[in-house]
């Protein structure tokens, strides 16, 4: 090959070499090719003496039983350069081996013994005295040899491309090219300098043109033998042809704009004739992107558009019939690029809305074409599911659809008809194609585009309310599909409707209007907030039903409880009285509580239980609002529907029974309470509002309600639990506790009470306030007797509730008897302290008396303990009284009171 590279460079070098010095350029060139064509060959021997001294080193890596059963060929290639063993004369060195080959005797790494070392023949067995046996050598640390290929330097790659266009292939042909047009160049080089090429330019360009139409004879004669050959040929004939015509257009004038059309016309469908009948999409790909130019090249700026389409149309409707037999998707895209290309600068420079009429049934017809042609070349693979060109699938709308908003303008109705065909295009397409198994992925794709598009033509046509209302349906409608069909991307499309109709919901209130009165219920708004409820719902339950994404269950429960929570504030707020608010919105809970009683059963979806149980419990603090109105009661209208809202309100806790929610001790509980409270309050205004009835008649009535459930609760439980008596006795004790917080609450601030009676004379024990609280203490001392208590505890604390009773009773029989003030000055007061004094000595002595009698030591050491108080009591309070009567009858009772009980039982019982 060495001479052929000479050949070539002393072309190369007489070609760039100037005249003066062409000489030494023809000499130099060869020489330099001459030494590129030598290094190859080199370089090519190189490698093959490395790739047989890898041979001779895997040979010599073998242990001697595998070296034995070597190959016939890797010992042919390990000995092919050594001669035959010659003669040798007899004496000493007749057993000696013959001279290792060449390449053998090449030096070796230190860690690979020589072939010698496990091969030499052994003496002869007369010739040596007998040896003792050999020991074996430890193995020598072996190095792991790689025998991957090295990575080729920048050289090898270069001479790797180079080798492979020259001689790989049909490397005559190649070459022959390649010579020629160093030959064909020199000569009109040549035939220019010496004035030989002036001649008029149509001869010169007809010349050219009868070369590029024998070049496309000959193509065509050899292409049945020579494939690659003629093709070649043919493509380069028809470039050269249609560069002709552009050149006698353009550059020369020769030729007039519609000749020249004409012939590029025709140059292209002979192109694309030539390209199906022999199977050579390169070839239709070249003449079609020389039709689509012509146009543009052969333009003459008279901007006729109508022809310029219809061109277009002519060569779409070609690669639509080529599409129909081949799947030539690279010429299917020359046309896509082409024909949008084209026309979309086409109308950014020179439409006009006067030409829509003449413009739209174009865009409309490339539309259809490069719709249809993925459907083609779908069909026409082999593959059992077939190819999907996403490409012309999906860039055919997301280029044409915004040429037609640039046609239609700011027509919003116009722009959602031209959606709404777009989407009725793609749904069909995916109607027809689901029809058939191997258009699985065409009908999802084009059944994808259809519904984005039909979500597009929502917002164009309507309103931001009415948009959200329909991309709300529209996205649960798809949530729905994606989770029976089991696809993730058309699940996350409705969940991404969802979210886009709640934005636009916010949207829209931007355009509302508070000058326009909306009817309650009946107005966009409380529409619209009724399908993002049911919209955002709809999706949670169907993911509930599916088992998946529990979170997103959740959250999605949750966005449907916002949206529902908003509808009923905003009609609350804006269409009814402010004045009884929180009567709507009591109202408002309960509807909320009575759905979700009535669908969580049907539904199974025990998660409905949070809203209902939620109703109830916010019931509470609704209904304590609701006593805000100092003129009217919850015995009175409109707030007397109070107690048709908590008595309906009830049996909807039944729902949660089956399946059993832990929510339902806390939505009982709490709607015990908010019973409790609203009638304690409403009595306790109904006796001192309207009765004028004194504050001591008003803590037994606010706290009767709360008393009677507390005693219903512990008498009859079945009957305080209805609904849900079975399950009752559960959270029983959770709530007979709180009960019973809430009255010792109120006991404890009752004693802080002066209690007056009227309109009753007020009576000492014998007055509402104080019979209440005695009444509480016999409760209590009742509780205590029907429970264990081995350390008295209770007992103790029942003593001292009793102690406290007494003394504030004897505090305020002073105010009321004596009319001392009910302030913390009443302490200061002689008859106040000497009271105390006598109060505490009887009940001392009491305890005294009848911890004996009862022989009970610790009733005994408590009423000692009290006597004690009383006599520390006298020294340090009461002594500064002795001077006047009550401080003098302090001392002498509580004298008396220790003789007598001195006398009835002067030490402490034994404890049996």
């Amino acid at each position: 090959m060495s001479w052929i590279l000479g050949l070539v460079g002393a072309l190369l070098g007489l070609i760039i070499a100037d005249a003066t010095r062409e000489g030494f350029g023809l000499v130099a060139g060869a020489l330099l090719g001459a030494l590129l064509g030598m290094a190859w060959h080199a370089r090519r021997r190189i490698t093959a003496l490395e790739q047989r001294l890898a041979k001779v080193e895997a040979l010599a890596r073998r242990p001697v039983g595998a070296a034995a059963q070597a190959t016939p060929d890797d010992v042919a290639m390990a000995r092919a350069p050594a001669p035959s063993p010659a003669a040798a004369p007899s004496g000493p060195g007749v057993g000696e081996a013959a001279p290792a080959p060449a390449v053998a005797a090449a030096p070796l790494p230190p860690d690979i013994p020589p072939l010698a070392a496990g091969t030499a023949p052994a003496a002869p067995a007369a010739a040596r005295s007998p040896q003792p046996p050999p020991i074996p050598a430890e193995p020598a640390p072996r190095i792991a040899w790689s025998n991957e290929p090295q990575e080729p330097d920048v050289f090898e790659k270069a001479l790797g491309v180079v080798k492979g266009w020259l001689f790989e292939g049909n490397v005559p042909v190649k070459l022959g090219v390649l010579v020629l047009l160093f030959g064909v160049a020199a000569a009109i080089k040549y035939a220019a300098d010496a004035g030989w090429l002036t001649m008029p330019i149509e001869f010169r360009l007809a010349g050219i043109a009868a070369a590029a139409i024998a070049g496309l004879v000959w193509g065509l004669r050899r292409a049945p033998e020579q494939p690659a050959f003629g093709l070649s040929l043919q493509g380069g004939a028809i470039g050269v042809l249609l560069l002709v015509v552009f050149a006698a257009f353009r550059n020369y004038e020769v030729l007039g704009a519609m000749p020249a059309f004409a012939m590029i016309v025709v140059l292209v469908a002979g192109a694309s004739v030539l390209a199906v009948k022999q199977d050579a999409p390169a070839l239709a790909v070249l003449g079609f992107i020389g039709g689509y130019l012509a146009p543009v090249l052969l333009s003459t700026g008279t901007g006729n558009h109508v022809a310029l389409f219809g061109y277009y149309a002519v060569l779409n409707a070609a690669v639509f019939a080529i599409a129909w037999h081949k799947p030539w998707r690279a010429l299917n895209l020359v046309g896509f690029l082409f024909t949008f290309l084209i026309g979309g600068l086409w109308g950014a420079k020179y439409y006009t809305p006067e030409k829509f009429a003449t413009v739209e049934p174009f865009l409309v017809l490339f539309f259809l074409f490069y719709v249809s042609i993925p459907v083609l070349y779908a069909l026409a693979g082999r593959a059992r599911n077939g190819k999907v060109d996403g490409t012309l699938l999906f860039g055919t709308p997301l280029l044409a659809f915004p040429m037609q908003v640039g046609l239609v303008g700011d027509d919003r109705m116009g722009l959602a008809f031209s959606a709404v065909f777009v989407a009725g295009i793609y749904a069909g397409l995916a109607l027809w194609a689901q029809r058939n198994a191997r258009l699985r992925d065409l009908a999802q794709s084009a059944a994808g585009i259809g519904v984005v598009f039909a979500t597009l033509a929502i917002p164009l046509a309507l309103t931001a309310q009415w948009t959200s209302a329909a991309w709300a349906l529209q996205g649960v409608g798809m949530a729905w599909l994606g989770l029976r069909q089991d696809r993730r991307l058309v699940r996350w499309m409705g969940l991404l409707l969802l979210v886009l109709a709640a934005g636009a919901w916010n949207v829209s209130l931007f355009d509302y209007r508070g000058d326009i009165e909306d009817r309650f219920l009946l107005n966009g708004h409380a529409l619209n907030l009724t399908l993002l409820t049911l919209a955002w719902m709809a999706a949670s339950w169907l993911y509930h039903r599916a088992g998946k994404a529990v979170a997103l269950q959740v959250a999605l429960f949750l966005g449907g409880l916002f949206w529902w929570s908003l509808l009923g504030l905003r009609e609350i707020e804006i269409n009814l009285s402010p004045s009884f608010d929180t009567l709507y919105y009591g109202g408002f809970a309960l509807i909320t509580a009575a759905l979700a009683a009535l669908l969580r059963g049907p539904l199974a979806w025990p998660r409905l239980s949070w809203p209902l149980a939620a109703s109830v419990v916010l019931m509470l603090p609704q209904s304590l609002a609701s006593q805000d109105h100092y003129e009217v009661t919850l015995f009175d209208p409109p707030l007397a529907w109070w107690w048709l809202v908590l008595a309906l309100a009830l049996p909807t806790l039944a729902a949660l029974r089956e399946p059993f929610s832990r929510l339902l001790p806390v939505a009982h509980i709490a709607w015990l309470m908010a019973l409790a409270a609203a009638a304690g309050i409403t009595l306790m205004r109904v006796l001192g509002d309207d009765g004028g009835l004194a504050d001591g008649w008003l803590l037994p009535a606010v706290m009767a309600p709360l008393s009677a459930l507390f005693a219903l609760a512990w008498t009859q439980p079945r009957l305080a639990g209805w609904p849900v008596a079975d399950l009752f006795p559960r959270w029983r004790t959770v709530w007979l506790a709180i009960a019973a917080a809430g009255l010792g609450l109120a006991w404890v601030l009752g004693n802080f009470l002066p209690g007056d009676s009227q309109p009753l004379p007020w009576v000492p024990v014998l007055n509402p306030l104080e019979l209440s609280l005695l009444l509480g203490l016999v409760v209590a001392a009742a509780a205590l007797r029907s429970h264990a208590d081995p350390q008295r505890l209770g007992s103790l604390a029942w003593a001292g509730a009793a102690l406290f009773l007494l003394t504030m009773a004897v505090l305020r029989a002073c105010h009321q008897l004596a009319d001392l003030p009910w302030s913390p000055e009443l302490l200061g007061e002689t008859l106040a302290q000497a009271s105390l004094t006598v109060a505490w000595c009887v009940a001392g002595v009491t305890a005294w008396v009848l911890g004996s009698r009862r022989r009970d030591r610790a009733l005994w050491w408590l009423g000692a303990g009290l006597l004690g108080v009383v006599l520390l009591k006298l020294l340090i309070v009461d002594r500064q009284f002795v001077g006047n009567i009550a401080g003098i009858v302090s001392f002498l009772v509580v004298g008396l009171l220790l003789i007598i009980v001195g006398r009835i039982a002067p030490t402490p019982p034994r404890s049996e």
